[in-house]
């Protein structure tokens, strides 16, 4: 166990030293691009130049949000599969029995498996910054709440299995599941919001077991109670974290459509 565990942490370190150096200097390039042109859009406009010239701070911007998301699909495809290769031969050198093969699908599953491992690790490195304090402590306790539903649907359901060291299993199934896409619906009939996210994760959750093979659920319903204690366990942290995100962003007063009473127009004094 204790050689699996210094081979996870060798590929985390490798992998995520290689996704942020290696487009470091480009993005802060970038960055300062963006920068520039922002202030150029925010000075006064030459009216009487050409119309080329008049959009020309515009189109920057779009292109520098293309370059963007460019360098990101890069960062993906390119740099991340090239890290994760580095951490792999540096696992060999080291002398940990380590491989690569299987596939497009293993090396997907790879790079999953060390994105959300590096994920956990640098949560857990952030809690002691004092400024990345809240929002570090409410992932992380979101996580550990994931970890626990998972854990109690490993222990009281029939058909869900985790194979190998348990514990281990269950936090890197807990870290990948802590890596979707959230979602936040408000409906007007009580009771669907919750019933579609439920079914957003189920089919997450599908795809995990499907993809990395970790974890063994037997059958549609043993997966819908598995997710569905999951999310019950959860949602205290979900809750927490909604109340901070309101506190940061509280909503807008309506917009008064009279005007104030100290602003009325009036009619000039003759």
């Amino acid at each position: 166990m204790g050689e699996r565990v210094g081979l996870v942490v060798a590929l985390a370190a490798v992998f995520t030293a290689t996704v942020m150096l290696v487009p470091m200097p480009l993005e802060r390039m970038l960055g300062r691009a963006m920068v520039r042109n922002q202030r150029r859009i925010a000075e006064e406009p030459d009216w009487d130049g050409s119309d080329w010239k008049f959009f020309a701070p515009l189109r920057r911007h779009f292109g520098h949000v293309g370059l963007g998301m460019v360098l990101s699909a890069v960062v993906l495809t390119v740099v991340g599969p090239a890290g994760l290769w580095a951490g792999v031969k540096l696992g060999a050198l080291l002398g940990l029995d380590v491989e690569l093969g299987g596939g497009l699908k293993a090396l997907v599953t790879a790079g999953l498996v060390v994105s959300a491992v590096k994920t956990v690790l640098l949560l857990v490195l952030a809690v002691p910054v004092k400024r990345r304090r809240p929002g570090a402590l409410r992932s992380l306790t979101g996580y550990l709440s994931c970890l626990a539903g998972l854990a109690l649907a490993a222990v009281w359901l029939d058909g869900v299995e985790a194979p190998g060291t348990q514990w281990l299993t269950l936090a890197v199934v807990a870290a990948l599941f802590h890596l979707r896409f959230r979602l936040t619906l408000t409906l007007p009939v009580p009771g669907v919001a919750s019933l579609i996210l439920v079914s957003v994760n189920a089919l997450v959750l599908w795809l995990i077991v499907w993809l990395t093979g970790l974890l063994h659920i037997a059958g549609f319903w043993p997966l819908v109670a598995t997710v569905a204690l999951m999310w019950a366990v959860e949602w205290p942290s979900r809750l927490a974290e909604a109340a901070a995100e309101s506190r940061a962003n509280p909503p807008q007063p309506p917009h008064d459509p009279f005007w104030p009473e100290h602003h009325m127009p009036q009619a000039p004094l003759y």
